[in-house]
């Protein structure tokens, strides 16, 4: 009897509990439904691409938003048999908030703790700021100072993975500030969910007020991701990542991978700011390289109106795979048109092989210097050169021909630009992903003048695990060879994959360099790519060993086509009274008001980060304007500070302290800006200085020849 009334009373707490659930799921369809809404009409005015994908998502037969015990919203994903969360789903993520801020994750900066003796002799006054700057930091003796571990109540970026349904963010951004949140949520199918349990029209509206600013990425691969976070590192600067509060809140292997990129990639996002100094004497070298030199400016519009699609072109830099090809290159140089990226050119010439194109990036005096201590100038008079504008100016009166194309970003192609849309009412584009290294300028071109097919060679992107740096036909290789020409791989910690298997090892500006390469042909589909050789992997270029590589159909003339490029794609520009162009006034204000901003009082970290960006904000709003050539003469340095700045404020747990050596180092920036302002009447008329000599003497006293 007893064993009945037992079975019975289970039975009816289960119908009761089956009741239960019924109402509480009828109330919840009722709430969720008009959320939902509410949500989609937020998302149409804050996010109307988002809100656009969510109008058009259609989602499974069986999707279905269970109402929890607790009354919140739980699911289960299509790929999983049981829900996201417990009984209580809003108080489960409100323990997972406690527990990852009060032992947070940061993805951040360290500070400098060494100076090197060959950066302390360098003169440029970017660098000697910049060693005052590290110098301060040492002196301050930070070593020992406490780190911050817990979540302050404001920091400067939130990067979360995975928003499940989205209360674990509801609960960060009532309970914490952040000047910038990213989310990424691969799984489109759990943020819809969450737009029925969640009250997302609060945080749009939170983040809006507050100015700060919330990316979100829904559905996306983790390429994706990265090719976003690169263009708001482009449009915010690397301060809106330099900081990072890391949150992981679902689990799951798209969320792992995307983890793991992020933390691989995050120090390469901090590269590549540029600095006065580059951004001035590259205007120098731009107007002389035009109103002097009279060198012709790239029309890559013209370029891909005609094209050479039923060509090939050879990209040849100067890795170690070059040797397997020798023979590849010998068998078709009359039937291709070749680009020798920097130092291949030597190479080619040791092996009896006339380059169509020679083709130079970089900006220094040491370019001119390793041109007339390695070459026969004889030579260089029968060649043509391809190079970008803010080439050292004496380099392109050296060859036959010489053709410039806009590096951008850079002041001078700004300047440029501005110039040539004021006189021929045309926009005049940069070179498409032609930095960081020469392969990747050599590569843009060969891409923009439109070759049906491009085969890279010793375009490595890396180092053998063991073995050779170059060719052994290089002037690195030579036994009396100049000791600037040292390779030092010491800072060659990345592994990349093998284009034909195994890794390589990278430096920091050669995984740069790959990617720019990838995402130009990606942008480039209707060209064919091979990747010759054992150097790094590059996506969408077959990869291929040098003995698969086929003869190339005959060219009827070679010359013609040379000719073609060179009268067709380029045109003549002029700056006229190019002193009132550089903006000399402008830029003396613009330095007037940065250092206002920063003799602004403040009292704790998050004041003194937002006089950091209320002056980012200041330069980044002359993109777009008349003198937009000063926000890149300004951008670079400022992120050079900006960002050790930002992660001095929140990497030590003393507030206090952590002001006082703020105040020191904002001193120190101050005094730069001053500098620039003094340096920039005369200086933007100046080439640059820094010759093959005072690389030598900063390599010895830094120990690396």
């Amino acid at each position: 009897m007893d064993k009945i009334e037992d079975t019975l009373k289970q039975l009816e707490t289960r119908i009761q509990d089956i009741q239960s659930q019924k109402l509480r799921q009828v109330e919840f369809d009722k709430e969720s439904k008009q959320r939902f809404q509410n949500n989609l009409n937020a998302f149409e005015k804050y996010f109307p691409k988002l809100h656009s994908q969510i109008k058009n998502y259609k989602p499974r037969n069986d999707f279905k938003v269970i109402a929890s015990p607790s009354g919140y919203g739980n699911f289960i994903p299509s790929d999983s048999k049981i829900p996201l969360y417990g009984d209580n789903p809003y108080e489960q993520s409100e323990e997972q908030v406690k527990r990852y801020t009060e032992s947070a994750s940061f993805g951040r900066s360290e500070l400098y703790s060494t100076v090197n003796e060959g950066t302390k002799s360098d003169k440029r006054l970017h660098v000697k700021y910049m060693v005052d700057l590290a110098q301060n930091f040492i002196d301050a003796n930070l070593s020992h100072e406490k780190k911050l571990t817990s979540l302050p109540e404001h920091y400067p970026t939130c990067m979360m993975f995975g928003v499940g349904l989205g209360y674990a963010v509801s609960i960060l951004v009532e309970r914490y500030s952040f000047d910038y949140v990213f989310i990424c949520e691969p799984d489109f199918e759990s943020f819809y969910a969450s737009l029925f349990c969640t009250d997302w029209v609060s945080i749009l509206e939170k983040s809006d007020v507050q100015s700060g600013c919330l990316f979100l990425q829904v559905g996306v691969t983790y390429e994706t991701f990265f090719d976003e976070l690169k263009y708001i590192v482009d449009n915010f600067g690397p301060s809106s990542l330099i900081s990072s509060f890391c949150y992981q809140h679902t689990p799951g292997k798209q969320i792992n991978a995307l983890i793991e990129e992020f933390f691989e990639q995050f120090s390469l996002l901090q590269l590549g700011y540029g600095f006065y100094n580059d951004a001035v004497t590259g205007l120098a070298h731009t107007i002389e390289n035009v109103n002097e030199n009279h060198c012709p400016v790239l029309l890559p519009e013209e370029a891909k109106k005609t094209g050479f699609k039923d060509l090939t072109a050879y990209v040849v830099a100067n890795g170690p795979s070059l040797d397997e090809a020798i023979e590849v290159l010998k068998e078709n140089q009359d039937n291709v048109i070749i680009f020798a990226a920097g130092t291949a050119l030597n190479t080619l010439i040791k092996i009896g092989i006339k380059p169509d194109f020679h083709v130079l990036v970089e900006r220094p005096k040491t370019t001119y210097d390793y041109l007339v201590e390695t070459i026969d100038l004889a030579k260089l008079q029968d060649l043509n050169l391809l190079a970008v504008d803010v080439m050292y100016p004496e380099v392109p009166p050296l060859y036959k021909w010489s053709g410039i194309s806009l590096k951008g970003p850079e002041a001078g192609s700004l300047l440029s630009q501005n110039t040539f849309y004021t006189t021929q009412h045309r926009f005049l584009p940069a070179l498409p992903n032609c930095g960081p290294l020469v392969a990747n300028t050599a590569l843009s071109f060969a891409a923009t003048f439109g070759f049906g097919e491009i085969y890279l060679f010793g375009v490595d992107n890396g180092y053998p695990i063991t073995g050779p740096t170059h060719s052994k036909f290089s002037i690195y290789n030579e036994e009396d060879h100049n000791e600037a020409f040292t390779i030092n791989t010491s800072g060659a910690t990345h592994r990349l994959e093998g284009n034909l298997g195994g890794e390589v090892r990278a430096l920091s500006l050669m995984v740069q360099a790959k990617q720019q390469m990838e995402s130009l042909i990606k942008n480039t589909p209707k060209t064919q790519y091979y990747n010759v050789g054992a150097g790094a992997k590059i996506k969408k270029a077959t990869p291929l060993e040098a003995e698969d590589v086929l003869n190339t159909p005959h060219i009827r003339d070679k010359r013609e086509v040379v000719e073609k490029i060179k009268t067709e794609f380029f045109t003549e520009m002029h700056f006229s009274e190019p002193e009132k162009l550089v903006g000399i006034e402008e830029f003396e204000s613009l330095c007037d008001y940065l250092i206002e901003i920063a003799e602004r009082p403040y009292s704790t970290r998050k004041e003194a980060s937002d006089l950091l960006k209320a002056q980012s904000r200041v330069v980044y709003a002359y993109r777009g304007r008349k003198y937009g050539h000063l926000y890149h003469v300004m951008k670079g340095s400022m992120l050079y500070f900006h960002c050790p700045l930002i992660s001095l404020l929140y990497l030590y747990a003393d507030e206090e302290k952590t002001l006082q050596w703020f105040e020191t180092s904002l001193n120190i920036w101050k005094d730069c800006i001053k500098a620039m302002k003094k340096d920039y009447r005369t200086a933007w008329n100046k080439r640059c200085d820094y010759s093959l000599e005072m690389e030598t003497m900063q390599r010895q006293l830094n120990g690396e020849i």
